[in-house]
């Protein structure tokens, strides 16, 4: 998405979905984290305007309601760090968090204290969230900016320092590919976010795998800068553009939220995912129940790599860290795979300590035209 020139912009359908999924993990992260601790922070890095053309709120709106429900219920104290560089979106923002403000009571807007500040994030951001000793307690880091590589890994750094931090970026992958080769300033920035020259590869890379190359080399990225765990998604819009919205966290329970929240983003804003790990790169609806033909294609390659096969957790883990789709779908799969004579399981019983292997006898695919399409 190009930067918009006005203070306040037409909401995209990336956004909108990108907000969806934000409230409802945000839904969930508020109270485990209120449960457990007397203040936690939320931060932007590009807050924007607070509102959109026809009246949407923005980013901080959402998160400021959504952490007022938890409030309600916790009598803890919570944080919110709002950057924005330009000012008349900055400006903007002051009236819509002061309207926000006004629809909630005092005891709630005390205890959920709102700091915008006007100015370039980096490195402002980092030393806001140090005098106010935010670093080191649960912090959730949103950097959504307008798709160019403009989070520079020396920021991603200094938060993954952190075992309490998460963050969520949003990477369009175009960019570089589109410009950075002849030119010298993208392809330092390119650097910058990368956290090395590593990327640069892909301008060798056939042009249908660039996009995964940069994909890979982004996880990559996230790893050395300490989030240990990382869900990464594409999503695609109506018009075929392509979004990269990448999570992480040192927490496996924060991947698990955030899938629970992936698959309940509401289907009418026309964007689809798609799993990294699918050789066939099947696109997927926005259902609470997806197709989940994609992960058996993983779950069997998976199965495949080891002779000895797999125990049931081990599917459930790998599909947690490596996929966008949730360990609690496995055990079914399994079935329906053993069922179709794809794998065979020993004891015939399924729970986590069975252990699935590849059928010796190959699987019988003239029953049904889904067995077909589970390899």
């Amino acid at each position: 998405m190009a930067v918009p020139k006005d203070a306040v912009w037409e909401r995209d359908p990336h956004t909108a979905a990108k907000h969806d999924l934000l409230k409802r993990y945000l839904e969930a992260w508020a109270p485990i984290l209120l449960s457990r601790n007397d203040v936690i922070s939320y931060a932007e890095g590009f807050a924007g305007a607070g509102i959109y053309t026809h009246g949407e709120p923005g980013s901080p709106v959402i998160a400021y309601d959504v952490f007022t429900g938890a409030l309600h219920k916790y009598p803890k104290r919570m944080r919110m760090i709002l950057m924005e560089e330009d000012a008349r979106r900055a400006e903007e923002l002051e009236r819509q968090m002061a309207l926000v403000r006004s629809r909630h009571t005092d005891d709630v807007t005390e205890r959920l204290a709102v700091d915008i500040r006007h100015g370039d994030y980096h490195p402002s951001l980092l030393q806001k969230l140090r005098s106010i000793g935010s670093l080191g307690k649960p912090l959730f880091v949103l950097l959504d900016s307008f798709g160019g590589p403009d989070i520079p890994y020396s920021l991603l750094h200094e938060l993954g320092r952190y075992r309490s931090t998460e963050v969520m970026v949003t990477f369009e992958p175009s960019f570089l590919t589109r410009f950075a080769q002849n030119h010298d300033g993208h392809r330092q920035r390119g650097d910058e976010a990368f956290g090395s020259q590593d990327w640069q590869a892909v301008f060798q890379q056939p042009s249908p795998l660039k996009f995964a190359f940069l994909r890979e080399q982004y996880r990559d990225t996230l790893r050395r800068a300490g989030f240990s765990h990382t869900l990464y998604f594409e999503m695609v819009d109506e018009g075929s553009r392509k979004l990269y919205l990448i999570f992480g966290t040192q927490h496996e329970r924060g991947l698990e939220k955030m899938k629970d929240a992936m698959w309940t983003v509401d289907p009418s804003y026309g964007v689809r995912y798609r799993d990294p790990k699918d050789t066939q790169q099947q696109m997927l609806e926005l259902e609470l129940e997806p197709d989940t033909a994609p992960l058996r294609r993983i779950l069997h390659d998976f199965i495949a790599a080891s002779p000895e096969g797999r125990a049931v957790s081990e599917l459930q883990r790998y599909t947690l860290l490596e996929t966008v789709y949730r360990p609690s779908q496995v055990i079914k799969l399994v079935r329906q795979m053993r069922d179709a004579g794809g794998v065979a399981t020993e004891p015939h019983a399924i729970n986590t300590k069975t252990r699935v292997a590849l059928a010796t006898t190959p699987p019988n695919t003239s029953s049904s035209a889904e067995q077909g399409a589970l390899w």
